[in-house]
């Protein structure tokens, strides 16, 4: 069975989590009902091996049991939830540079017909407006073929969640972004244009597209991850190369960045 955590770790977080939802069972503070929501969540994501889902469903859990009433039970479910949360640090400090699993979502029905980058991301993959998909690199490369052999180096190492596409297939995509973004997000990403922001790197991609450059898309959580990606595929020699963060937009490339180094759009 797969787990987030390394055995025996992932065997002894599920004993403990079973413990936490076994104890807020059995008490009639109202409080109880959303830590248990969440501790159950952590328990899916546990055993369904997805770290990023499984930490934030713990954290949630951590935030709740500080409503709980009853203080006896509120300190140990606050203890049991945070020991939890260190452990999956210290699992992960343990496997710093191991490739992130694939992020399990369920192909949509509305996405029939949509570009391989539509797919791929599950929807358009914008916020307001902007294209941004967080946690993820994107990169162009002369040709197809280069995000190809980049693609096959990534998954050889390990790497799930790639996909390498054509310019005609991001073209594709950029004017679906359009379509769905409407005119809030046209105002948004014109805003974010004026700005300097992250428009301006999917105008560089659009720009590349045209040309006929090849595109990778890769999913990649954390440093230690971008760092590897950037390694493994700077042989291809990539033309940009962002890094999607909650924060930011990050260019991994060696030298002057292709352009102004954004700012998430939320904080605009």
């Amino acid at each position: 069975m797969d787990y987030v955590l390394s055995p025996p770790r992932g065997v002894a977080a599920l004993k403990r989590l079973d413990d936490l939802i076994a104890a807020a069972s059995g008490s009639t503070d109202g409080n109880c009902t959303l830590l248990l929501e969440h501790l159950h969540g952590a328990r899916t994501y546990l055993l369904g091996a997805m770290p990023e889902e499984y930490a934030f469903s713990l954290a949630s859990a951590k935030d709740a049991a500080a409503a709980v009433s009853d203080k006896t039970l509120q300190k140990m479910e606050t203890k049991g939830v945070t020991s939890l949360l260190e452990d999956l640090e210290a699992d992960r400090e343990g496997h710093p540079t191991a490739p992130p699993p694939a992020r399990r979502t369920e192909q949509r029905t509305e996405d029939e017909g949509k570009s391989e980058l539509y797919r791929f991301f599950h929807g358009p993959s914008t916020t307001l407006g902007v294209f941004y998909p967080t946690h993820y690199i994107f990169a162009s490369f002369p040709s197809l073929q280069n995000a190809r052999d980049a693609a096959r180096t990534l998954k050889a190492a390990g790497y799930q969640e790639v996909l390498a596409v054509s310019a005609a297939d991001t073209i594709q995509f950029m004017k679906e972004i359009q379509a769905e973004v409407g005119v809030w997000g046209a105002l948004m990403a014109a805003f974010s244009r004026f700005l300097g922001t992250e428009e301006v790197f999917a105008d560089i991609d659009v720009n590349k597209a045209e040309k006929g450059a090849g595109f990778l898309a890769v999913y990649s959580p954390r440093d230690e991850h971008a760092e590897k990606i950037r390694d493994l595929v700077t042989p291809f020699e990539p033309l940009t190369m962002q890094w999607y963060l909650p924060g930011g937009v990050q260019s991994l490339q060696a030298g002057p960045s292709p352009g102004p180094q954004g700012i998430h759009p939320e904080n605009t």
